[in-house]
C-alpha cells in the first residue's frame, strides 16, 4: 500500500511540474540599462503575455513590468536585486506562476 501511495504521489508531482513547464513562457534578452530600481532589457521579440503591471520572474526575483516599448521591457526590481544586475548581461524572463507569497 505504501509503495502504491508513493508512486501515485511521484506521478502527481511529475505531472504538476510538466504542466508548469508548458504553461509558463519565457524569453531572453540583454540588459541595456540599469537606472536605480529600473532595469531595461532588450529582446529580439517580446511575447504577448508581457504587459505593463504584470509580475514576472527574472534574476531570482519577481519584478513588475513597468513599461513595454517595442523590443524593450522595463522591469522594476528591489534596490538590492537591481544593484546586482550589470549592463550587457543576459537575462531570462519567465511568466510568473502567480503563487508568490504575500505579506510578511
Amino acid at each position: 500500500m505504501k509503495k502504491i501511495m508513493m508512486s501515485i504521489a511521484a506521478a502527481l508531482v511529475a505531472l504538476s511540474m510538466a504542466a508548469f513547464a508548458f504553461a509558463a513562457g519565457s524569453f531572453s534578452g540583454k540588459v541595456v540599462k540599469v537606472d536605480g530600481e529600473k532595469v531595461t532589457v532588450k529582446a529580439e521579440k517580446v511575447p504577448a503575455w508581457v504587459k505593463k503591471g504584470a509580475h514576472v520572474q527574472a534574476s531570482g526575483g519577481m519584478p513588475t513590468v513597468v513599461e513595454v516599448k517595442g523590443d524593450e521591457v522595463v522591469l522594476k526590481f528591489g534596490k538590492a536585486k537591481a544593484a546586482k544586475i550589470k549592463t550587457d548581461s543576459s537575462m531570462t524572463i519567465s511568466e510568473s506562476a502567480g503563487d508568490a507569497l504575500q505579506g510578511c
